[in-house]
């Protein structure tokens, strides 16, 4: 791939997740002004964590990171790739109904022992219900996600982050229902959005030449029909590199049902606060390492399959000082600001004053992990690009281990939400501290440029966080919108709000700027450089487009 290519792709997933992440807070904000963190919420929310097993699990992050290496490889060597897709998604497919299937039959024990543990009665029934009816959900997401993993195989981002924003817009479309379907309508609203996700990727895949075959080959026998339903050249490497991904993706969703379960035993409210504020932080975590690790995944699959150990490294690293750049100064910004920041988005309609500091306990907490979390995003492709699943996994089972004993010890000791954040936080970062460590015996040393570029960004954190807990504490006098209480007004008080908001932003990224700047980080200029040639190349292609100017 061409240093332009690449900054193209990066453009288009970084700006296909800037529109899903956007979208994803109108979505939020919506929903927070229609159902607060009521007890409706509260079983939406929940059923979202036995359908991310189901999708996770099946189709999700797991088949992608096992399917574009192989698949790669198959194009690469003009193997018949399109058989093994075909073959992939017959596999896929016959997992999602049985997995479906026995959601569905077996909901009532399955709520009542995991996500809803800590609700009522009432509040349970209604989470089976609306599970049940959103089963449609991970079945029509897991065949998208298979057409993703092919379209990003070929390097195609542009249909996948239309698709994951249209998901949204049908969320969206759904929650507009609420006063007069209630829940129902973001229940309707996440079916179609999958139904969406899907069908404006086929274009693309008829673009790239994808043909599905039911059956791989031809044959007179009804066992060798049902072979070649089921095989394929690559298959089995697909299933090896799968398993141990399986193994992790599905321990890391069980991860977070059981921190919906601990939740639950808060109370709905909790619960439905808990979702907000994981929801929030993975604003920052999709722009920032997700947008990055889509793309250079691909990369480092390549540079390892032609023995360049080199380049690996060098994309690696390169892209885990470029996600540290930017988390850690959300990472603070996120933890110190939640209150004011919670109330700007969220406080009006059914989303209160107690919502909103409910909400604020929990997402100061997740915030301190984001580093950690998006770090390891990096990491973790680096890894599966070199074809091993079993490291990450292993790392992330004991993190999940860790989280969940943690989480379960604070709020023994009545931390409350802040309790389960700390716990994910301190989860995330041992993991990405360990993978780190793991990483560099694969590869070589960090080098001493890795170690003063994080030092550096570590100083300049430090540095805008404390001119931050400064300025809110001086700030409360003048301003007790900023300050924990009710004394926040919608619409009276927003702009003022947003305006102080505004004023912080900018303060603290002037300060942790001005620190990397003093002391030469090279990814503030290469940020800088970047912005700059995105706006050149985007202003030239506006240029070249335009059709030329007719006299009058």
């Amino acid at each position: 791939m061409t240093r332009s290519r690449a900054l193209l792709n990066t453009l288009i997933v970084a700006g296909g997740y800037l529109a899903s992440r956007l979208l994803g807070l109108a979505r939020d904000i919506i929903i927070s002004h229609q159902y607060g963190t009521g007890a409706e919420l509260a079983a939406f929310r929940a059923s979202f964590g036995i359908l991310d097993l189901i999708y996770l699990v099946i189709a999700g992050g797991a088949l992608g990171s096992a399917f574009i290496p192989v698949f790669s490889a198959a194009l690469e060597q003009r193997r018949d790739a399109w058989r093994l897709a075909s073959v992939v998604l017959n596999l896929t497919l016959l997992a999602l109904v049985i997995a479906c299937a026995l959601v569905w039959l077996a909901a009532v024990p399955l709520v009542a022992l995991t996500v809803g543990r800590g609700l009522s009665d009432t509040e349970r029934a209604l989470t089976v219900d609306v599970l049940r009816w959103m089963l449609i959900q991970p079945f029509l997401l897991g065949i998208g996600g298979l057409a993703k993993a092919a379209l990003e195989s070929f390097s195609r981002f542009t249909l996948p982050a239309i698709g994951a924003n249209l998901y949204n817009l049908g969320i969206i479309g759904g929650a507009l229902l609420g006063p007069w379907l209630g829940i129902y309508g973001l229940v309707w609203g996440v079916n179609i959005g999958a139904a969406l996700f899907l069908l404006v990727q086929v274009p693309g895949l008829h673009a790239v030449g994808a043909t599905y075959r039911l059956h791989g080959i031809e044959a007179q026998t009804q066992g060798a029909r049902i072979r070649s339903f089921l095989v394929a050249e690559g298959v089995g490497q697909v299933l090896r590199l799968l398993g141990p991904r399986l193994f992790g993706q599905s321990a890391w969703q069980i991860n977070m049902i059981a921190i919906v379960s601990l939740a639950s035993t808060l109370g709905s409210a909790a619960l439905a606060a808990n979702a907000y504020a994981l929801q929030l932080m993975m604003l920052p975590h999709g722009l920032i390492a997700l947008s990055l690790a889509t793309v250079l995944f691909p990369q480092m699959a390549r540079q390892f399959a032609a023995e360049d150990r080199d380049g690996l490294r060098a994309t690696a690293l390169g892209g885990i000082r470029t996600v540290l750049f930017l988390a850690l100064p959300a990472s603070a910004l996120l933890g110190l600001l939640a209150l004011p920041l919670l109330r700007a988005l969220y406080q009006r309609g059914a989303f209160d004053s107690v919502s909103a500091a409910l909400t604020a306990d929990a997402l100061a907490a997740y915030a301190l992990g984001l580093t950690g979390f998006a770090a390891a995003e990096i990491i973790v492709r680096a890894f599966f690009a070199m074809q091993d699943t079993r490291t990450p996994v292993f790392v992330g089972i004991a993190a999940v281990a860790l989280n969940i004993g943690i989480g379960w010890t604070f709020l023994r000791l009545g931390m409350g939400l802040a309790g389960l954040g700390l716990a994910f936080s301190l989860a995330n970062l041992f993991e990405a501290a360990t993978l780190l460590l793991l990483l560099r015996q694969r590869l070589g040393r960090l080098g001493s440029d890795f170690r003063r570029a994080v030092a550096t960004m570590a100083l300049a954190t430090l540095a805008s966080a404390v001119v931050l807990t400064l300025l809110v504490r001086f700030s409360r006098h003048a301003l007790p919108i900023v300050a924990p209480g009710d004394a926040y007004r919608w619409p009276d008080d927003f702009l003022p709000l947003l305006a102080w908001l505004t004023g912080a932003t900018i303060l603290s990224g002037t300060i942790y700027t001005g620190i990397a700047g003093a002391l030469r980080l090279p990814e503030l200029n290469a940020t800088l450089a970047r912005g700059r040639g995105l706006l050149e190349r985007a202003g030239t292609m506006i240029r070249h487009r335009m059709p030329p100017a007719t006299p009058h």
